[in-house]
């Protein structure tokens, strides 16, 4: 008959449920001991890997670096959490094998305890028999049990091993924390990825970069040394400059370094490392100078990385970055210009020779090459500066100016956003031009330096002003008298002829009245359109000054001239017989040439010293070239003779226009002097002479050939004689005028005697009545 299997007994239940907490037990605390393990080393290794660096000048781990080693812990962690705890509690342990693991251990259960356990566990149905055999081993396993001790089950060693080396990691960090606390306090911010720093023995600062810049502005010369400051372990320099790294160690900290280590690292790849010369003594503070300012520094030209190292203190990733100085592109003006130009505004690139008008209102603008925060504007005239701001940066200045009374000499200095200032100022000049007066030339035509009271005073002129004129006049004035103006009419050109009629301002009620022995003084006056001070400027040609004198006074003045130019023209009429004799010379030796060197010779050749004969071709060759330079000369003769001759026609002409403006002209005297001077001088100028010296001019060119040169010398003497005979003729003209103005002065003289006698005559009738009268 079949019965049921019996349950576990209580006993064993408790002996399998102790045993698996047990396992369960050791399993936690060798995971714990193993983590604590681990994360003792990832402390002591962390730190040693932050911190001795820094013993030999170098920089703790970056927060990057100690983020990865966080990371790195917490990974470990987990994965020994994963390994020795989570994975083996995960493991099943059943009944069956607690059992048989107690059997391995203990032989004297003798597999009772197991099949307890395996039949209790079975779902089979024992019978009576078996039923009787299993009764008989549970009752073998429950004796058993009181030998069965758990503790023989575990192997203490690992988990005594693990935990010594927890406690011994505990342990020292403990200590380590009792005796170094700041230490201990600073790892421990620096795990919490603080900025914190370990403490240094040294202590350096980098003070900054010292530049030496010109000073140009402000008219001051040389040169000034300035201190830069790092902003951000960053400073920025202009290109090419050289400059001296400063640092300074604080003599104040438990260890003063003897030298300071320059590392540095270039844009293009260029690494080294140099030591920094100790200058000077401690400061008053405290502070013990370093100074590097070799290569790369001079002259640079790439950016650099540096660290300083001062024993065991590092200041690092500081930065020098080379940036292009700002300096002006282009600048120009925009300028509205006074009103009284009637000129458009304009605008125009600023050069060395930018003018504007004075009144001017003015906008400059610059154009720089980057983007600048401020600019200087130093007046080199007022030595006065001007400082302009700019937020944000620009690259265009501009500058007004309402109105410009003076010039503007400036010099421009710029600091751009990188803080690099040009090293020379931009100078440029705008020059204000002043508006001048109108410029005004006069001559007098027709008239010389004396006039009668009944003349006509032509004036002929020009009149110009850059922007126009407004007026223009004449002012005549008697010295000690009345003036007068008129106003004058120009043209486009500014040209203008006017004429003062003398006899016209004669009248009782004349405002001008001028008689014989006055002094009139004539100015040409013109006014301009500029009203910047409310009157234009004048401008004027020199005053004319003219003597008042009689007809007969000013006939005999003009007399006086006539003879002078006689005199020249007798002068001329002698020179011009000395060319025709220089003609007939070139006609004698011309005659000579025709026979031949060899003839020429024969009664030329002279003996040279020593009593040897010349050469008869190199004699030859002399005088031909002694006939040219005459027939040069004879050419140049003509021309000077024709250029006085027209001076002598335009001395006449003056003459006669001079009686006209002066209402003393007759028809006779003008028929005179027209006729008979004026007109025949006029030719022997044109014609006569320009045909001689055409003639000359082919005898020049036929010197050398004998047969064409003799029927042109024969021309060029027919002329000279016909120059001659016309000469002569008007010579007798001018002799006949010349008595002809012997014969007016006579009348001239005896009509003032009749003038004379009339007076008395009428005095002595006036004295003879009153005398009859008393």
């Amino acid at each position: 008959m079949s019965t049921p299997r019996e349950p576990l007994p209580d006993s064993i239940i408790q002996l399998l449920s102790t045993l698996r907490s047990r396992i369960r037990r050791y399993v936690i605390l060798e995971g714990i001991a193993a983590i604590v393990v681990w994360l003792g080393i990832v402390f002591w290794v962390g730190l040693g890997i932050d911190y001795l660096p820094v013993t030999f000048g170098a920089s703790e781990m970056p927060v990057e670096a100690r983020t990865v080693l966080l990371a790195i812990a917490g990974i470990g962690t987990l994965w020994i959490a994963i390994q020795f705890i989570f994975r083996r509690l995960a493991v099943s342990m059943p009944n069956r094998s607690l059992a048989l693991l107690i059997e391995r251990r203990f032989p004297q259960f003798g597999e009772s305890l197991l099949t307890t356990v395996e039949a209790a566990e079975s779902q089979a149905v024992a019978d009576e028999y078996e039923q009787e055999m299993l009764s008989k081993t549970r009752h073998d396993a429950l004796a058993a049990l009181p030998e069965a001790k758990l503790t023989d089950l575990f192997d203490p060693t690992p988990l005594w091993r693990k935990g010594t080396a927890a406690v011994a990691a505990v342990l020292s960090i403990g200590v380590f924390a009792l005796i170094a606390f700041p230490a201990f306090q600073t790892w421990v911010s620096r795990l919490a990825l603080s900025e914190e720093t370990w403490p240094r023995l040294a202590r350096i600062e980098v003070v900054g970069l010292e530049i030496l810049q010109r000073n140009e502005t402000g008219g001051q010369e040389g040169s000034t040394t300035v201190v830069i400051p790092f902003t951000d372990k960053t400073v920025k320099i202009a290109r090419g400059s050289s400059v001296r790294l400063l640092v300074a160690a604080d003599t104040n900290a438990s260890y003063t370094p003897r030298y300071c280590t320059f590392v540095y690292r270039t844009s293009d790849g260029i690494s080294d490392s140099v030591r920094m010369q100790r200058v000077g003594a401690t400061s008053e503070d405290g502070k013990m100078p370093f100074v590097f300012d070799r290569k790369p520094l001079t002259g640079m030209t790439t950016s650099l990385t540096f660290d300083v190292i001062g024993y065991d203190h590092k200041m690092a990733d500081y930065r020098i970055e080379v940036v292009d100085r700002p300096f002006i592109t282009s600048s120009e003006v925009d300028a509205v210009l006074p009103e009284y130009t009637g000129l458009l505004p304009r605008k125009e690139v600023v050069s060395g020779a930018t003018q504007l008008p004075v009144g001017s209102q003015v906008t400059l603008s610059m154009t720089t090459s980057k983007p600048v925060v401020s600019a200087t504007l130093f007046d080199l005239s007022t030595q006065e500066s001007q400082e302009l701001t700019f937020d944000p940066p620009v690259t265009t200045i501009r500058q007004e100016y309402t109105s410009i009374s003076r010039d503007l000499p400036l010099e421009v200095s710029l600091h751009d956003i990188d803080g690099v200032t040009n090293e020379i100022p931009y100078r440029l000049k705008i020059a204000a031009v002043p508006d001048s007066p109108p410029a005004v030339e006069m001559r007098p035509v027709g008239i010389g330096t004396a006039i009668t009271q009944n003349a006509q005073i032509r004036l002929e002129g020009r009149i110009q002003d850059d922007f126009g004129v407004a007026r223009s006049w004449v002012e005549i004035q008697v010295i000690g008298g009345a003036k007068m103006e008129l106003p004058i009419t120009t043209d486009a050109d500014g040209a203008f002829t006017t004429t003062i009629d003398l006899k016209n301002q004669q009248t009782p009620d004349g405002v001008l009245r001028v008689i014989p022995d006055d002094k009139l003084t004539i100015a040409v006056f013109a006014q301009d359109k500029c009203d910047l001070d409310g009157e234009g400027n004048i401008g004027t040609a020199d005053r004319l000054q003219l003597d008042v004198v009689t007809a007969d006074k000013l006939l005999s003045l003009l007399e006086g001239r006539e003879l002078d130019l006689r005199r020249r023209f007798e002068q001329i009429r002698d020179e011009t017989m000395r060319l025709r004799e220089e003609y007939a010379r070139i006609q004698i030796d011309a005659k000579r040439f025709a026979l031949g060197a060899e003839k020429f010779a024969a009664s030329e050749t002279t003996l040279q010293e020593g009593g040897e004969p010349q050469d008869p071709q190199e004699l030859f060759r002399k005088a031909l070239d002694l006939q040219r330079l005459r027939i040069q000369r004879a050419q140049q003769a003509s021309k000077k003779a024709d250029g006085e001759l027209v001076g002598i026609r335009v001395g006449f002409e003056e003459i006669r226009v001079e009686l006209t403006s002066n209402r003393m002209d007759t028809t006779a005297r003008k028929e005179r002097l027209e006729k008979m001077i004026i007109e025949p001088i006029a030719k022997l100028s044109d014609p006569m002479h320009a045909q001689l010296q055409s003639t000359t001019q082919e005898l020049e060119a036929l010197y050398d050939q004998p047969e064409p040169f003799m029927p042109v010398v024969e021309v060029a003497l027919e002329q000279t004689d016909a120059i001659i005979l016309e000469m002569e003729r008007i010579l007798e003209k001018m002799f006949d005028l010349e008595n002809f103005n012997e014969l007016m002065e006579k009348m001239r003289q005896l009509i003032d005697a009749q003038t004379d006698l009339r007076e008395e005559t009428e005095d002595l009738r006036k004295k003879q009545i009153l005398d009859l009268l008393k």
